[in-house]
């Protein structure tokens, strides 16, 4: 069997040609295009703008404090209105005085100076005499206080005032009823002419209480006894036992 073959005409044959070689000119050209363009370009994103978490600042050091100094235990045996001799200026008067190993408990009398600047002691065996140029007890200075050591042929609480013991107690009471405690702290017997005087009536210094009185013998030409016993206390808080213990202080010599 013979096969068949249908022949295009020229013309469609030409045609089919023109449209191939069209196709294939566009390709070419869009191809170059493609190529000169180069590949495609992505959009660019916007940048994005990162902030760092801010940074913690160090706390300050906090500047060493000292421990607060411990406050000292209350004494049982300092009254309640008790103030240290350095925060306090008393103005009441002293009304008594009580020297428990004398057995002494004597008025107390306020007393000043004669003509000549000698302190004047009390009219009475069972009366001391503070004078009234001195201190207060308890402040800053000298308290002087004075007793007779006899009357008209009696002896007083103050006779054997030499041999009291460093630390034996003193009481002073004060018109507004409270007290202060005193401890003795030198006791010495003293020749009157050749006595210190200028440092036993100081009235200046630290604070403490002098109390004096004479001792025998007494001496009928001067009118007074030979010697002076000169007994210093010091307020509680402020007078320090010895150590090693003394049982009597000489003078002082300035």
């Amino acid at each position: 069997m013979r096969r068949r073959y249908v022949r295009l005409p020229v013309a469609v044959l030409v045609a089919l040609c023109v449209v191939v070689a069209l196709l294939f000119a566009g390709m070419i050209l869009y191809l170059g295009k493609v190529t000169e363009s180069g590949p495609p370009v992505l959009a660019e994103a916007p940048p994005v703008t990162v902030t760092p978490a801010p940074t913690p600042s160090p706390s300050p050091t906090p500047e060493p404090t000292a421990d607060p100094e411990p406050e000292p235990p209350d004494d049982p045996d300092l009254p309640d209105f008790y103030v240290p001799p350095e925060e306090r200026q008393l103005t009441e008067q002293p009304t008594r005085m009580r020297i428990p190993a004398l057995s002494l408990d004597y008025e107390i009398t306020s007393m000043g100076a004669d003509a000549n600047g000698t302190m004047k002691v009390a009219p009475g065996i069972e009366i001391v005499s503070w004078f009234d140029r001195s201190a207060i007890p308890g402040n800053e200075g000298n308290a002087i206080f004075g007793a007779h050591n006899s009357w008209s042929g009696v002896r007083s609480q103050v006779y054997t005032l030499d041999q009291l013991e460093v630390g034996d107690l003193l009481e002073i009471d004060y018109e507004d009823g409270t007290y202060l405690r005193f401890f003795l702290e030198s006791v010495f017997v003293y020749e009157l002419k050749t006595a210190p005087a200028n440092l036993i009536m100081d009235t200046k210094g630290d604070a403490r209480l002098t109390l004096i009185t004479c001792k025998a013998p007494f001496n009928t030409v001067t009118g007074t006894s030979d010697n002076r016993i000169v007994a210093i206390f010091k307020e509680e808080g402020v007078f320090v036992y010895p150590d090693p213990p003394i049982e009597k202080f000489p003078p002082r010599t300035q």
